[in-house]
């Protein structure tokens, strides 16, 4: 009896040679990702900051037109006043603006400096994460 060995010719199949480059492309690809959300998110801070500062502009505007209303109105009292010769212009000028300073509310007062769009983000005010 004789017995053969028979050996089938190679059926493994070997590695593809494009297998390392998409690897080394969806390495790729997740790092540009990661970079994109990155700046995105620097976006929407900086977009976050000029809202709050617009905001704020805004609120300092209504209030100069709040003082701005309130003195016009001072001021067409004073001219009624005049006019019918009830009150003299000297008694009646200082104790209408200390109605209208009395009339102003404290924030109105107070005045801020505009921040540079340049400035730092204080970056302890807001959450890493959403």
């Amino acid at each position: 009896m004789h017995v053969e060995l028979v050996v089938p010719p190679n059926t493994s199949k070997p590695r593809s040679k494009t297998f390392p480059v998409l690897v080394f492309l969806l390495v790729a690809c997740y790092g540009i990702m990661t970079l994109v959300l990155v700046e995105q998110g620097s976006v929407i801070q900086s977009q976050r900051n000029l809202i709050q500062q617009l905001s704020q502009d805004s609120q300092q505007l209504a209030s100069l037109k709040g003082q701005e209303a309130a003195q016009r109105a001072i001021e067409k009292k004073h001219a009624k006043a005049n006019e019918k010769g009830k009150l003299g212009v000297s008694a009646a000028a200082p104790m209408q603006r200390e109605q209208a300073q009395k009339q102003l509310s404290r924030k109105a007062r107070i005045e801020k400096q505009p921040m540079q769009a340049d400035d730092k983000i204080d970056r302890r005010r807001y959450p890493a994460q959403i």
